[in-house]
């Protein structure tokens, strides 16, 4: 395991120290004093945080033991076997929180992967992960290596699973690598912290990167590398933090965008979740809670109209006159929860006023709670020509707290686009309902299991298992269906009467296209998002988390759940 040295963390102090005492950093100043905390309350977190840990400590036990398995499989298998690539199309389908699975051979050379036509791209070149040696994998066995926080050739960013494979002769042959996400592995579990307890968790790697937050910004940042964001009294927990396995601490946080600065209270512990990677997983206090509040601030018409209004004034004054106005917190484009945000169609945030330190950053791959990359769906919703699209995010008027979202979003031309958003109190799916977890993770599988036995037995014969209620892959609470690329439906078993019928252009009360807007996530490689379905058998729309992946053939397999 990865261990850092006392000395190293008390010369990280030291040095810090001095260059503050040196006016090389500017501490964020604390204008409140930390008030005293009893053992009691700390014990009462600590109560708090052992399930936890123990669920993600079972969860990489699981994923693990999976990958390990999958690599004894391909012992003898020879690396350009056709057989490789459907035993990594399963091994996808059994680590829901993976994104793509990889055989790499001795030379660090990807020779086979999971994935769309881009990842197929990359086969015969060098992976841009660290190379590890046969002795490493040996020395780990069935625990697996685990990579530390790194950023993939696609720019996703997470962790690899490790496990070596070995020739016919017993000889090593290289690694199976399973990238995953860790967003995935601990944001559903926070919910229930933050539910029923009000707390939620932030991690780190002992090494300081951070590998978990909810505030995303904060993921890849490094708690040994002093920021201008940081209270002194921060600092000081973060070193704590990083030289002790567990413990308590309190400190004055500063949230960046918000100038919120409020005292927080921390317990953690250390989870090895395999072997070269040790965590430190925080739990903290002072979240941030929604009010309860029923009643919309803003209709859906007001909204339209207030990006309607920017949309005539960033064509009238130009891009950067219009990017000004939008950040100013201050301006005409600031109307109670109402503000312009813009980006540009790479995922760069130009505007966004309630959160400057955001403006230029690139957010392509950020998700939200529940795995929607809700940057990725607002842009493939601007270049459609505009319209509306959900997702969860954090509310200015309601401290901060994360609400579902209803946002409306419009090109200004083919290089950025503008929108604002309305958050959606007053329906069943709000923020006092929360996604579940084990379910959500059994909705990806669900699909990605079709996904393999279309390339076992072909789709017509999955399509046929879709309509029958009692096939192997069918869940409770879960609704599988498969679509052309033209909208044709070809399997639903909710509603047999849309089979063989076009969808493409039924849309919600939102003027969202289900099947419209799934093809478009399926041909972006797939994913999640949400949006508002009709219920048969409620006889009425009902929001839903659906899960897209592309099969082949100009068709999309998905799958969705109820989030009443």
């Amino acid at each position: 395991m990865i261990r850092h040295a006392f000395s190293k963390i008390v010369f990280i102090i030291i040095v810090l120290l001095f260059i503050s005492a040196s006016g090389c950093i500017n501490f964020i100043p604390e204008t409140e004093n930390l008030e005293p905390v009893t053992d009691e309350y700390y014990t009462e977190m600590d109560t708090v945080l052992y399930p936890y840990i123990q669920t993600i400590d079972d969860e990489m036990k699981t994923m693990t033991a999976t990958v390990w398995n999958a690599a004894r499989e391909l012992d003898g298998v020879p690396a350009d076997d056709p057989a490789v690539a459907l035993a990594l199309l399963k091994l996808k389908s059994e680590i829901p929180l993976s994104y793509e699975v990889g055989r790499v051979d001795t030379e660090n050379i990807l020779t086979a992967i999971t994935g769309d036509v881009n990842n197929q791209q990359l086969i015969g070149t060098e992976i841009i992960t660290t190379p590890y040696t046969e002795e490493e994998l040996r020395v780990a066995g069935p625990d697996c290596l685990i990579s530390e926080y790194v950023t993939f050739q696609n720019g996703d960013r997470g962790i690899k699973i490790i496990a070596p494979v070995y020739d016919a002769e017993g000889n090593f042959d290289g690694t199976l690598q399973a990238a995953f996400d860790v967003g995935y592995l601990f944001s559903g579990t926070v919910e229930k912290l933050r539910s029923e307890y009000g707390y939620t968790v932030w991690v780190t790697q002992d090494n300081g990167v951070v590998i978990y937050d909810e505030d995303t910004p904060q993921i890849g940042g490094d708690l040994t590398t002093q920021s201008s964001e940081y209270t002194p009294s921060f600092a000081e927990a973060a070193a704590d933090i990083l030289n002790n396995e567990s413990g308590h601490a309190s400190y004055i946080f500063y949230r960046p965008g918000s100038h919120i600065i409020s005292q927080t209270n921390a317990v953690w512990e250390t989870v090895d979740p395999g072997y070269g990677a040790t965590w430190r997983v925080v739990l903290v206090d002072n979240l941030p809670l929604p009010h309860e509040t029923t009643e919309l601030t803003v209709t859906q018409e007001e909204l339209k109209a207030f990006v309607s209004n920017a949309y005539i004034y960033a064509n009238t004054e130009g891009k950067e006159k219009a990017i000004a106005a939008f950040n100013d917190p201050n301006g005409e484009f600031i109307d109670g929860e109402l503000y312009i945000f813009a980006g540009d169609m790479n995922g760069t945030i130009l505007s966004v006023p309630y959160q400057p330190a955001l403006v230029g950053r690139n957010a392509w791959f950020t998700e939200d709670a529940n795995g929607v990359k809700f940057v990725q769906r607002t842009i493939a919703r601007a270049e459609q020509g505009g319209g509306y699209v959900l997702y969860l995010y954090t509310n200015p008027n309601q401290d901060y707290s994360r609400e579902l979202k209803l946002s409306y979003v419009l090109p200004i031309d083919n290089e950025w686009y503008i929108g604002a958003g309305m958050y959606v109190h007053n329906t069943s799916f709000s923020h006092t309902v929360n996604v579940d977890w084990q379910t959500r993770n059994a909705l990806i599988q669900q699909v990605r299991t079709m996904r393999y036995l279309a390339a076992v037995d072909g789709i017509p014969a999955v399509t046929e298992m879709m309509m029958d209620p009692n096939s192997e892959f069918q869940r409770e609470g879960l609704y599988p269906f498969a679509v052309t690329g033209n909208g044709t439906i070809l399997a639903f078993s909710q509603d047999p009467a849309l089979v063989g019928t076009n969808q493409l252009g039924s849309v919600n009360s939102y003027g969202m296209s289900f099947v419209r807007e799934g093809i478009s996530l399926g041909e972006a490689g797939g994913g999640l998002m949400y949006t508002l379905a009709w219920d048969s058998v409620k006889q009425k729309e009902v929001f839903v988390l659906d899960y897209v992946e592309p099969v082949g053939n100009d068709t999309y397999f998905a799958s969705y759940m109820i989030l009443e």
